[in-house]
């Protein structure tokens, strides 16, 4: 599996499945934001956490998707989406190749029990972390030790050029504390790769 990051709250995911190459796309965006949003990007799936410019700018992903924007469950070409709305967002679970990837779309508090026993058990964990409208990098350190994950990506932090103002992943680093840290423009990963113990902090520089 590949990630990438393009700003904000938008990912591709690449897996690979019996149905051959997949590709999910999160929360694209429209230009807005201050942030160009690739011209060529095509997906099989687009998973939409809120209906504002920074999340549901469709018709920028071509290919046809399957658009995930209620919740539920789905099944596109052997990849699981499970959508749950929380607050004024929705969160998502992804499963391929063995991994189970949450994307918590724009969060601004801690998880209920109820909520977290839906989400399940989580190997990479996409969060938000600029504070504002999204949790704050000290609220964020708390959603992430109620999850646990293996593996953290922050997204919705402050980047060049970005009309919003975040804190940034330095910050965000800050408030977890010590922690494991790589930087990378895309995350290639399979189960055997997860750590072992130290959870890592996976921040991806955009795309």
């Amino acid at each position: 599996m590949q990630i990438s990051w393009l700003g904000l709250s938008c990912f591709e995911i690449t897996t690979n499945t019996a149905n051959g190459e997949v590709t999910v796309v999160t929360d694209p965006y429209d230009n807005e934001t201050g942030l160009r949003f690739p011209r060529s990007l095509e997906a099989d799936v687009v998973c939409v956490s809120h209906a504002e410019g920074d999340a549901n700018n469709l018709s920028a992903v071509g290919g046809d998707p399957f658009v995930v924007a209620m919740p539920g469950e789905y099944e596109v070409k052997d990849v699981f989406v499970y959508a749950s709305q929380v607050g004024e967002t929705r969160v998502f679970r992804i499963e391929s190749e063995g991994l189970h990837i949450a994307h918590l779309g724009s969060l601004n508090r801690e998880l209920t029990d109820k909520e977290l026993e839906q989400l399940g058990t989580i190997d990479i964990l996409m969060i938000p972390v600029g504070g504002g409208r999204v949790l704050s990098p000290k609220l964020a350190s708390v959603v992430i030790a109620q999850i646990e994950p293996r593996v953290v990506i922050p997204m919705t932090h402050g980047i060049a050029n970005m009309k919003e103002k975040f804190a940034t992943a330095d910050d965000f680093c800050k408030a977890i504390g010590t922690c494991r840290r790589e930087t990378s423009s895309k995350y290639k990963v399979s189960r055997k790769d997860l750590p072992e113990e130290d959870m890592m902090i996976m921040e991806l520089t955009r795309a």
